[in-house]
This record gives C-alpha cells, sequence and structure tokens, in this order.
C-alpha cells in the first residue's frame, strides 16, 4: 500500500465520522488532485479538507472534538491542523473554493467510498483552482513550480481523457 493510499483511508475515516455529523467533507488539495486524475503514485505531504466554513469558525469545537476522539492532536490552530501518527490532516473553508476559483461547493460532486461520502473536484475544477493560485505570489515563493506542474499534469489528463 502507498503512502497516499494510506492518507486516503484515513481521511475516508475522518470523512465517515464528519458525515455522521451531517457533514459532507470535500477532499482536497495535492490527493484530492491525484485521485482525480489517478495519480496517485505522486507524493503527497498531506490531507486538505475542506468543510462549511462555520467548522473553522464558530463550531470549530466541534470540529477539534470530532479530531480528538479519532486520536488526532491540534497541531497548528491557525492552520487548522491535526497530527496523529505523523500523518497531517488540515481544514479550510469550502467556500474558498467560490473565492479562489469561482467553483461552488453545491456544483463538487459528492461520492461514497467504503461508507464514507465526499466532494471530489473534477480535473477541470481543480484546473481553476491551480491556475488561481499562480497568482498568489507568497504561494509561488514557498512553493517553487510545484502549481505549474500540477497545471501541466492536469492539462495532459484532460487532453488524454477528455479531448480538448
Amino acid at each position: 500500500m502507498t503512502n497516499n493510499e494510506k492518507r486516503l483511508i484515513i481521511f475516508r475515516e475522518v470523512a465517515s465520522v464528519l458525515n455522521k455529523a451531517n457533514i459532507i467533507p470535500i477532499l482536497y488539495g495535492s490527493l484530492g488532485l491525484y485521485k482525480s486524475i489517478n495519480k496517485l503514485e505522486r507524493k503527497v505531504n498531506d490531507i486538505d479538507v475542506l468543510v462549511p466554513d462555520e467548522f473553522t469558525g464558530k463550531k470549530w469545537s466541534k470540529l477539534c472534538e470530532i479530531m480528538e476522539r479519532l486520536g488526532f492532536i491540534l497541531k497548528d490552530e491557525h492552520e487548522h491542523e491535526f497530527e496523529r501518527d505523523r500523518e497531517l490532516v488540515a481544514f479550510g473553508k469550502a467556500n474558498d473554493l467560490v473565492r479562489l476559483a469561482k467553483v461552488y461547493p453545491k456544483d463538487v460532486e459528492v461520492i461514497e467510498e467504503n461508507g464514507a461520502k465526499f466532494g471530489k473536484l473534477s480535473p477541470e475544477q481543480y484546473l481553476m483552482c491551480y491556475k488561481f493560485m499562480l497568482r498568489d505570489s507568497y504561494r509561488q515563493e514557498k512553493r517553487g513550480n510545484a502549481d505549474k506542474e500540477k497545471i501541466g499534469l492536469i492539462e495532459d489528463y484532460l487532453k488524454i481523457n477528455k479531448n480538448i
């Protein structure tokens, strides 16, 4: 089993518990992208999860309780990041998709895997997100060419699979 497959198992574990609290999270970041374009062999550092905005705000304590019950420890409150066995899960606001790339959470496909329901962005939605992120000079300074490489991977995937 690859590290990314292990991270998907952790994500589904978190998602299924969030589902019991009537939350359908969105798998995001590199892990979500690589799942979307079937490139799970690529290196991923953490598990990015988008949740309704209030769970990083006024309902933050509820999210902390859920994660603590799963054995995660709050690592960085500012980044909404938890850790368990050196695996990181970071939460963001679902509505950041709208602000970043005009992707509306209601337009994200909801799928079910191993009893966990979650949102899965399409390659086209990821393309919009990563193209927007190229405008963020701080992000580009921090990540180098990573976003450009991901855009290239997405565009290659779409050429082969969607005939663009």
